[in-house]
C-alpha cells in the first residue's frame, strides 16, 4: 500500500504550521463542592487526552447525513463525521483545535464505511472504501494530531461476534492504517457492553486489538455506555477489578463515559470509584474522561461548548480522594481549557 503520507506531501499538499493555542473566553463559573485545581501539571504525553470530538462551534457549519438538524446544535462539528463536511469546513475545524490547543482528533472507520441506508432505526455511514478511510485519518494525521480510530459499532457491526469474528473484520483496517502511518490509537468498539458478549470473549477481543496495536507503537483504550467501566462476565466474583486483572498490560486505559444526568459533584466521585482502581493496580491503565455531555448537545443548545469544556476540566481535577493513590484523570475528550480561558499547555 502506499504510504498516505508521503503520497500527500509528494502530491503538494504540506503541512500548515500549527499556530499557537490561543486564549479563550473564561468558562462559566464551577458549580460548589466540586474540585477545580488540576491536581498535577499535565504531561507532553501521547496518553494526555486534549480533544472535543463533537462541541467545536462553526457558525453557518452545513448540514451532514447523521448530523444534528437542529440550530445551534447544528453548528457543532462531530469529529467521527469528518468526512461528511466540505473540505473548507474540515480546514476550519482543523484550525480551531489548533488555536484550541487540542493534541488528539477521533475518527471511526464503521461510520465511514458504513451503507448511506443504513435502515430507518441506524444513522447513515458513508459508503466509503478503506482506502478513503485511510486518506481521511492521513489528512489529521499530516495536519499534526494524535488519530485517534474507533473500530466497531453497534450499528455497523453484528451483534456478539467471537474474537475471530471481531479479529477478522478489525486486523484489515488496523492493518491497511498503520501501513500508511496514520493512525495512533485504538478502540475495539464504541460503547462495547451494548452489542458484545461480556466476559471471556470481551477481553479475548480486547487483548488481541491491544496486541495488534502494541505490535506497530499504537496505543489501545476501551470505551463503554455510560458509567460503565467493563464487561465482565455474570457472577464473576471479581467483578470489575478482575475484569481489568485479565486484560493485563495489553489494553492502556478507558475512555470514560459519564450520565450526562449526573451533577459536576457526582461525576468526580464516579471518576474516583475506578481511579483508586487503576491506582491501586499500580497505574497499569489510564484513565481519561472523554464524554459525559455529547448525548445532551446533539440537538438542544444547552449544553453548549462552554458547558462541555468546563466539565472536561473538572473532571481533571478529580483525584483519588478515597484510597489515596496517586492515580489522575489522563485529559478529556470533550474539550477543556483552565478557568480564566487560557489553554491547557502541557509539559
Amino acid at each position: 500500500m502506499i504510504d498516505t503520507l508521503h503520497r500527500m506531501m509528494y502530491g503538494g499538499i504540506a503541512a500548515p504550521p500549527k499556530p499557537p493555542p490561543e486564549n479563550r473566553a473564561p468558562l462559566p463559573p464551577p458549580p460548589p463542592n466540586v474540585y477545580t485545581v488540576l491536581p498535577w501539571a499535565p504531561p507532553n504525553s501521547r496518553d494526555y487526552l486534549l480533544a472535543d470530538c463533537w462541541g467545536i462551534t462553526l457558525d453557518g457549519l452545513p448540514f451532514v447525513p447523521g448530523g444534528s438538524s437542529n440550530q445551534p446544535a447544528q453548528n457543532r462539528f462531530l469529529s467521527w463525521f469528518f468526512d461528511r463536511y466540505p473540505p473548507e469546513w474540515q480546514q476550519k475545524w482543523i484550525d480551531q483545535n489548533h488555536k484550541n490547543g487540542y493534541t488528539h482528533v477521533y475518527l471511526s472507520p464503521p461510520d465511514e464505511m458504513g451503507p448511506i441506508d443504513n435502515g430507518p432505526n441506524s444513522p447513515p455511514g458513508s459508503g466509503h472504501s478503506l482506502a478513503q478511510v485511510v486518506d481521511n485519518h492521513g489528512r489529521l494525521k499530516l495536519a499534526g494530531f494524535y488519530v485517534h480510530s474507533f473500530l466497531a459499532s453497534k450499528y455497523f457491526q453484528p451483534r456478539d461476534m467471537s474474537v475471530q469474528q471481531f479479529i477478522d473484520y478489525a486486523f484489515p483496517i488496523m492493518d491497511a492504517l498503520i501501513a500508511a502511518r496514520v493512525v495512533d490509537e485504538f478502540t475495539p468498539a464504541w460503547e462495547m457492553d451494548l452489542f458484545n458478549v461480556p466476559g471471556a470473549t470481551t477481553v479475548g477481543i480486547c487483548k488481541e486489538i491491544g496486541k495488534h496495536a502494541h505490535a506497530s507503537g499504537c496505543s489501545c483504550w476501551l470505551h463503554f455506555s455510560p458509567h460503565v467501566t467493563s464487561w465482565f462476565a455474570d457472577g464473576d466474583p471479581r467483578g470489575r477489578y478482575g475484569f481489568w486483572d485479565d486484560l493485563g498490560t495489553d489494553v492502556d486505559g478507558l475512555d470514560y463515559q459519564g450520565d450526562g444526568a449526573w451533577p459536576a459533584d457526582e461525576w468526580q466521585a464516579r471518576i474516583v470509584d475506578t481511579l483508586h482502581q487503576f491506582g491501586e493496580r499500580g497505574n497499569i491503565w489510564k484513565m481519561r474522561a472523554y464524554e459525559r455531555l455529547a448525548y445532551g448537545m446533539f440537538d438542544h443548545p444547552k449544553p453548549d461548548e462552554d458547558d462541555a469544556n468546563l466539565d472536561g476540566y473538572l473532571a481533571c481535577c478529580t483525584y483519588d480522594d478515597v484510597k489515596h493513590t496517586d492515580a489522575k484523570v489522563w485529559g478529556s475528550g470533550e474539550g477543556i481549557r483552565h478557568l480564566d480561558g487560557s489553554p491547557i499547555i502541557l509539559t
